[in-house]
């Protein structure tokens, strides 16, 4: 569309950063002859944005100019009242302008745009963009899956259901939910306490050990169950008698003069009601043999006190010479009653597991719980 040729009638300050720039070079655009602004906006003159001034159209808003928009050429392009910085490259009046802060009067210069570049070594692709799996996160719980970069965009590989890493015997397992996150869900997963005369169950998540009262003894098929112990009689109770001649020193079936209140010593009782074909002596009493004591330990003729290093499993240990306060925990294959008896800090069915990388335990030379060491492929987080 043609027009007559600028003439420059102002010129405006613009302050950007402090420093000020003149916002036209001839002069803002100046156009046909007016009487009001409709003139403008008629089909002989029709350029968005101009207004009638002193019976000349031009731009209302000070420090614009009618140009084509940046990156469009004449004459296939449309007209209307931009700034300089806007403006197509070459615009009349917008020569001379001094280039503004980040902008440009050709390629000359352009550094590129912020987060641009100028070659591939520049450029560390676009925000939430990677170039391999180390630049992606992960789910919010590093179990659950993994962070991949994929064509160049991150994305998270979550795998749902049951960890690889369980405690065992809980009453729970613990699953990854669609989210990346674990949860503890009640299942039935009793803990066997390796006690014949118990039930495990799961009382929905945790554990529980229902005593089996007066029941046969089902591991070894004497006997009978009570109070959580494998019974021969129960001295309180006609339910559990014993049998002719013999009678019920508490929990075992004994001769009768081991319940008399005497040293039978004619009857190889070594104690009082001990030792012998009775029940045995405490530690203190005389002895002839490790049988006759309840420590297992006769030494110059006397039952000696439990210690961890007399060879034998007895007072509260779990296992020979190890598990509970005061003595080393049991290796694997050792007795045990809890977790805590134990160097693996796994017991199952009263014995010491050994360490593995899915126990839901931080034991053997793991440096986290199922992770690190030598013996674990699952590298720790953090």
């Amino acid at each position: 569309m043609g027009r007559p040729i600028a003439r420059c009638a102002a010129a405006l300050l613009i302050l950007i950063t402090s420093v000020t720039f003149f916002a036209c070079g001839d002069g803002p655009y100046v156009g046909g002859r007016c009487a009001t602004t409709d003139h403008c906006q008629s089909d002989q003159q029709n350029v968005p944005g101009t207004i009638c001034v002193d019976e000349h159209c031009e731009c209302g808003e000070p420090g614009k100019v009618v140009c084509c928009a940046r990156g469009d050429d004449r004459p296939n392009c449309f007209e209307e009242c931009r700034t300089c910085d806007e403006c197509a490259e070459g615009t009349e009046e917008c020569s001379g302008v001094p280039v503004p802060p980040g902008g440009c009067e050709g390629d000359a210069d352009c550094a590129g745009p912020p987060g641009g570049c100028e070659g591939d070594a520049d450029c560390a692709g676009p925000p939430g963009g990677c170039e391999g799996d180390a630049d992606c996160a992960g789910p919010p719980d590093p179990r659950c899956g993994v962070g991949r970069c994929v064509d160049g965009a991150c994305v998270v590989e979550i795998e749902r259901g049951p960890i690889a890493s369980q405690i065992r015997g809980d009453c729970k397992v613990e699953e990854c939910t669609a989210d990346g996150r674990v949860v503890s869900v009640a299942a039935i997963d009793p803990y066997d306490d390796g006690n014949q005369c118990t039930l495990d169950a799961c009382d929905i998540d945790e554990p529980r050990h229902l005593l089996l009262e007066g029941v046969a003894c089902p591991a070894s098929g004497a006997g009978r169950c009570h109070e959580g112990a494998c019974v021969q009689c129960v001295a309180t109770g006609p339910t559990v008698l014993c049998p002719g001649g013999l009678a019920c020193d508490g929990v075992w079936c004994v001769p009768e003069h081991c319940v008399n209140g005497a040293r039978d010593e004619g009857l190889r009782e070594t104690g009082l009601d001990c030792g012998g074909s009775c029940r045995p002596c405490p530690s203190g009493e005389r002895c002839e043999a490790a049988a006759d004591c309840e420590s297992g330990v006769c030494t110059n003729g006397s039952c000696m006190i439990p210690t961890c290093s007399d060879g034998v499993k007895n007072g509260r240990e779990a296992g020979v010479d190890c598990g509970k306060q005061y003595c080393p925990r049991c290796p694997p294959g050792g007795g045990c009653k809890t977790g805590a008896d134990c160097l693996s800090r796994v017991c199952w069915s009263g014995v010491c597991e050994e360490p593995t990388c899915t126990d839901g335990v931080k034991n053997g030379d793991e440096a986290g719980v199922d992770c690190g060491g030598a013996a674990c492929a699952t590298a720790c987080p953090g």
